[in-house]
This record gives C-alpha cells, sequence and structure tokens, in this order.
C-alpha cells in the first residue's frame, strides 16, 4: 500500500469522525499550540463547514450539536499543528503531490459544501495530510532504527503520534480555552462548564461530549447542526 492511498483513507476518516463527534488561553484565541494561535472565530468556520458536510453527506448519520462539531474542529486544529510543528522540529517537510492527492480524493465533499465554506475546509483537509505524512515519514523511520523494517503505515502513524506527544510534552505547550475543555494525553478532553454534579440523565447527556441522538434532537435550531 502506497503511502499516498494511506493518506486519503486517513484523511477520509477523521473528516468522517469528525461528522459524527470537534489551562489559559490568549484573549480570542480558542487555543494556543506553541507558538500558533487558533482563533475562535476559525474554529466557528471550520465547525460550519463540518455542520454542512454532515448534511450533505446524503447518508444517514447520528444527529450533531453544534457543541460537538466546535469540540470536533478545534481537536483537529490542535492536533494537526502539534504535527507540523514536530515535523519541522524533526527536518521533515511533507509531499506536496500526495498532500494534492489526499484533497483530490476529498473534492467531490468539497464542492458539496456551500461556496464560502470550502476554503476553510480545504485548507484544514491539507493542514492535517501535512501533518500526518510527517508522522508517517517520522514513524517509519524510528521504527526501522528498531529493526522493524516493513512497517505498516497504520503502525508508522501511531510511532509518530507517540514520537509527537513525547516532543510536545517539553516543546509545544498547549493551552485551550476551557469552554472547549483541557488537552491531555494527546486530545482535547471535554469537560462540562459547570461545577455542578449532572444527576438526571438529561443533565449526563449535557455533559457528556457525545451525548445521545435524542438530546441532540431536543437541543434548539441554533444549538445543533442543521
Amino acid at each position: 500500500m502506497t503511502r499516498s492511498r494511506t493518506l486519503k483513507g486517513s484523511a477520509a476518516t477523521v473528516l468522517a469522525a469528525l461528522l459524527l463527534s470537534a489551562c489559559n488561553a490568549h484573549p480570542g484565541s480558542a487555543a494556543v499550540v506553541g507558538d500558533d494561535q487558533i482563533s475562535t472565530g476559525q474554529v466557528d468556520d471550520v465547525a460550519t463547514a463540518l455542520c454542512a458536510a454532515q448534511g450533505s453527506s446524503g447518508a444517514a448519520a447520528k444527529p450533531l450539536a453544534s457543541r460537538s462539531a466546535r469540540q470536533g474542529a478545534l481537536d483537529v486544529l490542535v492536533n494537526s499543528a502539534l504535527s507540523r510543528q514536530f515535523g519541522a522540529s524533526q527536518g521533515v517537510e511533507p509531499d506536496q503531490e500526495q498532500v494534492s492527492a489526499a484533497l483530490a480524493a476529498n473534492e467531490q465533499n468539497i464542492q458539496a459544501l456551500p461556496k464560502d465554506q470550502r476554503g476553510i475546509f480545504r485548507t484544514t483537509l491539507q493542514q492535517y495530510a501535512e501533518g500526518q505524512l510527517m508522522l508517517l515519514d517520522i514513524g517509519r523511520r524510528s521504527l526501522a532504527k528498531k529493526g522493524t523494517q516493513n512497517a505498516s503505515d497504520q503502525q508508522a502513524v501511531s510511532e509518530g503520534t507517540r514520537l509527537r506527544n513525547q516532543w510536545a510534552t517539553k516543546n509545544a505547550k498547549v493551552s485551550v480555552d476551557p469552554r472547549f475543555g483541557t488537552y491531555a494525553k494527546g486530545g482535547l478532553v471535554s469537560k462540562s462548564g459547570s461545577l455542578s454534579v449532572p444527576v438526571s440523565q438529561s443533565a449526563t447527556d449535557g455533559a457528556s461530549p457525545d451525548p445521545s441522538a435524542g438530546w441532540v434532537s431536543a437541543l434548539p435550531a441554533s444549538q445543533k447542526c442543521s
């Protein structure tokens, strides 16, 4: 299996996951990743595109709360920034031909979006693809040094991600606006914005990063993907 083919699959997988799910930050930022700032506006734009992509997919999908879309969007933006920063620190550059192949593989999904949302969706996918290729390269080299000469792409990405997270703990501080949760162990961890303990099933669903379809359906239109 070629790396470009794997990347197409990886890109499609993360987008599908996003469609089914989204410390202190600098003022106006949803998160700060090393020297990169991710604005709340950027998160909202990506989340809006994800909601639109869910609506245009044509397949039955679990209802998605806009809160979940925003958290999923931020999670991908943070991890994408970390992957690219880590890759750059190791002197690794993504193969732009493979990045283009990943975008081409998802062009139909991109074109199905409203025109004003295609750019942010394409940029997000491009940056994710670049980060994945960097992790793939770094992970494969690391495993080869350990004696695994024919590592699968999945093994290589997992190894690259492990090394990225290890590097990030010392070299790239991640701070997240508490409204979105906290960043720990390589991912965004959602938590309730209240200090109270949820008692009812509805309250428990509301505090969950992946609430039930029934709970999402009961939300007002402004709080869920249309």
